[in-house]
């Protein structure tokens, strides 16, 4: 129902520019970690650049949830994709994608409670109840690790719950729900300040790029480069610095191929988590 939702109300937007724009319409896959309206509201001034300077029109599709992303990611669906890091390390070495872009900045787990909340550390919530995303988001598996580090173990001393985005498992600590939630830290600076003024950061831990840009292995060179040139020019317009600022990336730059090696414990994971939910 989401992915139909995205498809419907960009192809909405779209029909302003049809008449304008020639050519096919170009998708381009974003990784569904935060609901569909705010990935619409947030894309929609790249959308625009883009069609802009591509002549064509531009449509962002996701999934309806992280597992079937990230299979249709292995299937080549997408030609181009935004995706979380350990996705896209997935999508390099089993699909063949090539990295484009990343944030500047990096982001890392946090897990957060309420203002008034008496808890001080992570081992503090043995007995408790914690919230997750999707176990196969990276910010599961980075917080499923604290929780090992801290002698929790899920089922035994420690409950988790799992939402469907990093803004659920938050309402889950504002509803009382949840002694704790894990977001990441940019999306965490994202949430309205009338939203954290009752949250504090109980911990930080991990670190990571929030989102790998990534081309379909069967995208030429030149259209590669082209996109990548784009979408650094795009961020140096008012629209793009806005949009930089609003996620906090503090711009873009190429990735490094040691830091996608970097991913591959968490690849591994992936594939282990995958197999599980088949």
């Amino acid at each position: 129902m989401k992915e139909y939702l995205l498809r419907m109300l960009a192809a909405f937007m779209l029909l302003s520019v049809s008449t304008v724009y020639a050519g096919d319409v170009l998708e381009i896959g974003i990784w569904p970690y935060v609901s569909t309206q705010t990935l619409i509201a947030e894309y929609h001034p790249v959308q625009v650049y883009l069609e802009k300077r591509l002549h064509r029109p531009v449509l962002f599709v996701t999934a309806t949830d992280q597992k079937t992303f990230v299979q249709r990611t292995q299937r080549g669906e997408y030609r181009f994709m935004f995706t979380a890091p350990h996705f896209a390390r997935y999508a390099q070495l089993d699909a063949g994608y090539v990295p484009m872009l990343r944030p500047k900045r990096n982001s890392f787990a946090v897990f957060v409670v309420g203002k008034d909340s008496p808890l001080k550390s992570i081992g503090d919530l043995r007995g408790g109840t914690v919230t997750l995303t999707d176990r196969i988001t990276m910010i599961a598996m980075l917080s499923l690790q604290a929780l090992h580090d801290n002698g929790l173990e899920p089922g035994k001393n420690v409950t988790v719950h799992y939402a469907v985005s990093h803004n659920s498992a938050v309402l889950d600590v504002l509803r009382g729900d949840s002694d704790a939630a894990v977001t990441g830290v940019i999306i965490f600076d994202q949430l309205p300040q009338s939203v954290k003024k009752d949250l504090r950061i109980l911990k930080e831990t991990g670190e990571t790029s929030p989102m790998i840009y990534m081309a379909n292995p069967k995208v030429p060179a030149d259209e590669v480069a082209n996109m990548k040139q784009i979408m650094l020019d795009f961020v140096g317009t008012p629209e793009g610095k806005k949009f930089i600022q609003d996620l906090g990336y503090r711009g873009l730059r190429e990735p490094t191929e040691a830091e996608m090696q970097s991913l591959d414990p968490l690849v591994d994971d992936l594939k282990k988590q995958l197999r599980k939910v088949q």
